[in-house]
């Protein structure tokens, strides 16, 4: 149904701008400056189903099937006279149609619908407290106001505010011919009493509108869905009508004024009985179904139980024997119901055929396909007076149409992914049938790699470690790209440069103890003497790798500089997406003797730095994703559909339906790499399948696929060497990679294992990105309510620090949405701060290396560990908030670092 609710300027009639002020139901004028809503502005809709018998788009797009009522005698002078009047209802008023063709243009007494709209109509409204009166309540607020679609049916009356209901009223044409309303000073629902003009050409079709309360402080427009108030009265030819002209029909006897209740479902308060005849000039051809009175000369009469005395008249003159005969014929006693379409089918028999064509369209198909059943029911009643109807069944064919931009259909071919239908059919009351459809192809479109693909390529080979040499030279294990091109980075241990000197602290700690690394290692196990690997002894370049990747193609022609200073890479523009790979630098043996993360998005690091404050109230920055975070794209499935036109053989009823398949879409979950405890190196990411299972991330390469079988325990400068081999923990405590299970392998100079916010002093072997660190192992409380591990259904709302109110907020969104600022007591939430997000990208086994729990869980280490056998960190679940967790060095998790 089309809404004329129009966008517009309001017009402001500031001399009649009048607004009141009710207590109950009655006025209170002192109170008009209360009224300080906006302005009252309506949605205008005709609520009826529009039939017709013509076969035009609109009509065969609804159900052409109409109720027959009764056959009444045209009796003329002598018994050979007699014609038959097949009299049928059908729902709404009947509406001229695109294509219809008429004997004279459109008149005053064309029925209205939503797109022909009357230019204007009249409002009244009453405002009231509490409940609707019939007693009290008045339409005084808007009397008779007249509404226009030139202001986009808007006025200069404001809303009465809240602690008001407001009801309207309206009815269209406004101020119509013999159309008079009851006094504003008349309690309760208005009435309009009606006086049908004499010709037919002054009589419109009557809208009525009537809302219930509606709350005064309401911002939308009101919605007004009109009514007819009228009954229409056509007549058309039926079977076996014999040719001639019809010159003139008069309805007799029948009550020409009445009063209705506005909203009602009948009249009353009929007045005396009148005539209402129209001159025609209509030949008749012996057709069936010719248009007598044309759609737009239609009859609008009130509704009623016609009195006694009632009679139709038609003037024929047969063109056989030019013989003129003015036949009539009672219809005392019948109904004309209000709101519909009264047909009477002028016919030389008494036989009555009405043709039945129901089809009933099968549910829109899932995006998966599959088979959908249809109905179809095809018969004709035929019908006499005096004889019991009877249904024969009617043949039926089907046939594909599309709009052909001028209220018809072209024919189409079946589409191909409707794959199996039945388009005949030899009818009946019901039959079933089956339309199978195709799966849909899924297409999936990633925001993040389009940002990437429009990226502009770096200019000559980008120096990473000095942001194309703008910088001082700052070193990192973790790289991020974020456009195409070639570059470069330094063979520099992990940060052991910074601001372009020497960053001893990274490599050497100034602690002491058991499991203190006091000099830390490279990949000969021989301590570290220099930043620059070539600067160490036995540690010539003499080649670079790529590792692996995650993403076809995404890093390419790795190299070692000629002069074996650096390492270059290229990233295309034509491949560039969100992803992750693993370069390295080899000796003359092959030997890897360090690697490097190159992680390529579209995040810019410290763009939308987080501040999250803890359960003590220490303020980390946190960086928003996690390291290595690839965002899932959304996999749409298009809905499609395809109309198919049914036709009934000998009658020709059509109706069109709609055989559609629904869209779809997916947001799948991202995911990153996962990294052991106090290595540098990121193990490959696990994805959430289709079915929900965990499963590996691809992984892209010439030499070193990843490994999730490793066999710990092994010394550092193995696993330097094997960058792409996840080590499992030996199967014997401690539950480490490590042959030597240290404390301070992300945190140079931590001692300890408890729970604290000491000063994380980075190391080479800390897998962030430049200004980025490993968090202090207390740097997650402030997710709880008092800073403790929380697990239960019932802490939603109470001691998770979270918008989420159920777990079905975690499950929808995989994972935690996490306010920033720490709780200010148990429920009670400090929002200023905004929030942060920690997706459930799942954990690698510290026994198998599998990956498990994507949408599911998370985890995310801390730079201190619990023991020698855990490490701290970040653990949740949809009901479990553990920021102080601990669990199995081997086992893979995710980073979430915080600036230095």
């Amino acid at each position: 149904m089309e809404s004329l609710l129009l966008p517009g300027h309001v017009r402001i009639a500031g001399a009649i701008a009048a607004a009141f002020l009710f207590a109950a139901c009655s006025k209170d004028p002192a109170a008009e400056s209360a009224l300080r809503g906006g302005y009252l502005r309506f949605e205008v809709t005709e609520a009826d189903t529009w039939q017709t018998r013509s076969q035009s788009r609109a009509a065969e797009d609804s159900l052409q099937t109409e109720e027959s009522t009764a056959v009444f005698t045209l009796q003329g002078e002598t018994p050979a006279d007699t014609l038959f009047l097949h009299a049928s209802v059908a729902d709404g008023i009947a509406a001229p149609q695109p294509n219809a063709q008429t004997d004279r243009p459109q008149t005053r007494a064309t029925p209205i619908e939503t797109a022909n709209f009357y230019d204007s109509f009249g409002v009244l409204a009453s405002v009231y407290t509490g409940l609707w009166s019939e007693t009290s309540c008045l339409p005084d607020y808007m009397y008779n106001v007249e509404v226009t679609k030139a202001s986009s049916w808007t006025t200069s009356y404001h809303w009465p505010g809240s602690g008001r209901n407001i009801r309207f009223f309206a009815y269209a044409p406004y101020n119509g011919t013999g159309i008079s309303l009851s006094s504003a000073t008349k309690a309760g629902t208005p009435t309009i009493t009606y006086t049908v003009p004499k010709s037919v050409g002054a009589q419109r079709d009557l809208l009525v509108a009537a809302t219930s309360g509606i709350a005064g402080n309401t911002a939308a427009a009101a919605p007004l869905t009109f009514a007819h108030a009228l009954t229409a009265i056509r007549f058309t030819t039926g079977d076996d009508m014999l040719a001639g002209r019809i010159t003139k029909i008069t309805l007799k006897g029948v009550y020409g004024s009445g009063s209705y209740t506005m909203g009602a479902d009948s009249w009353g308060g009929y007045g005396a009985t009148a005539d209402f005849s129209q001159t025609l000039v209509t030949t008749v051809d012996g057709s069936a179904d010719q248009e007598i009175t044309p759609v737009a000369a239609t009859f609008m009469m009130l509704p009623q139980t016609l009195p006694p005395g009632a009679s139709i008249e038609v003037v024929y003159k047969n063109k056989l024997t030019s013989t003129q005969h003015t036949l009539t014929a009672s219809i005392a006693g019948s109904q004309w119901p209000i709101g519909k379409t009264l047909t009477y089918r002028i016919s030389t028999s008494s036989i009555s055929i009405t043709p039945t064509l129901s089809v009933t369209p099968p549910p829109a198909s899932p995006y998966t396909g599959g088979a959908q059943n249809y109905t179809v029911s095809s018969y004709a009643t035929v019908s006499r007076p005096g004889e019991a109807p009877r249904n024969v069944s009617m043949a039926w064919t089907a046939e594909f149409v599309e709009d052909d931009g001028a209220g018809g259909y072209n024919v189409i071919p079946q589409p191909d992914w409707l794959t199996a239908f039945t388009a005949s059919g030899s009818g009946g009351s019901s039959s079933s049938y089956r339309a199978t459809i195709a799966a849909q192809t899924a297409v999936t479109s990633n925001s993040h790699n389009e940002t990437l693909w429009k990226a502009e390529p770096v200019s000559g080979t980008y120096d990473l470690s000095t942001k194309g040499g703008t910088t001082a030279m700052n070193t990192a294990n973790c790289y991020i790209i974020n456009a195409p091109g070639k570059y470069s980075l330094p063979l520099v241990y992990g940060n052991a440069v910074k601001n372009g000197s020497t960053n001893a602290s990274a490599y050497t700690s100034q602690a002491s103890g058991t499991y203190v690394l006091k000099t830390f290692v490279n990949h000969l196990d021989a301590p570290i003497t220099d930043p620059y690997i070539y600067n160490n002894a036995n540690c010539t370049p003499n080649n670079a790798v790529l590792v692996w990747q995650d993403e076809e193609n995404l890093v390419t022609n790795v190299a070692l500089a000629p002069d074996g200073h650096s390492l270059t890479f290229e990233v295309g523009s034509a491949t560039i997406k969100q992803g992750n790979a693993i370069v390295a630098v080899r000796d003359a043996s092959n030997r890897i003797m360090w690697s490097w993360h190159i992680w390529v998005t579209d995040y810019e690091l410290g763009r939308d730095v987080r501040t999250v404050t803890n359960y003590q109230g220490i303020a980390y920055k946190m960086m928003p994703v996690n390291i290595g975070w690839c965002d899932g794209g959304i996999t749409t499935y298009d809905a499609r559909s395809v109309k198919v036109r049914f036709t009934q053989a000998e009658t020709g009823a059509t109706q069109v339906i709609t055989i559609a398949q629904a869209s779809h879409s997916v947001v799948n979950s991202g995911n990153q790499p996962y990294f052991q405890f106090g290595r540098k190196d990121p193990m490959l990411a696990g994805l959430r399948n289709a079915s929900g299972s965990t499963v590996d991330k691809g992984c892209y390469s010439d030499g070193y696929a990843f490994d999730k079988s490793g066999t710990g325990k092994v010394a550092i400068g193995v696993s330097i060497q094997h960058p792409h081999i996840f080590y499992n923990y030996g199967s014997s405590s401690p539950y480490d990679w490590c042959a030597t299970s240290y404390y301070n392998l992300w945190s140079a100079d931590n001692t300890v294992t408890t729970a604290n916010d000491n000063v994380v002093v980075k190391t080479i072997y800390d897998p962030s990105p430049v200004g980025y660190h490993l968090p202090s192992s207390n740097a997650f409380t402030g997710f709880t309510y008092n800073g403790s591990n929380a697990s239960g259904s019932s802490y939603f709302g109470s001691r998770f620090n979270s918008p989420y109110t159920s777990t079905t907020d975690f499950t929808d969104n995989f994972g935690w949405k996490f306010y920033c600022n720490k709780m200010t007591g148990e429920g009670s939430y400090d929002t200023a701060g905004g929030t942060i997000f920690f997706p459930a990208s799942g954990y690698r086994s510290y026994s198998t290396g599998t990956a498990y729990g994507v949408g599911s869980g998370g985890y995310c280490w801390s730079a201190v560990p619990s023991s020698t056998n855990f490490g701290r960190n970040l653990s949740f679940a949809s009901s479990n908030v553990s920021p102080l967790s601990s669990d199995n060095r081997t086992n893979g998790f995710a980073v979430r670092p915080v600036q230095e």
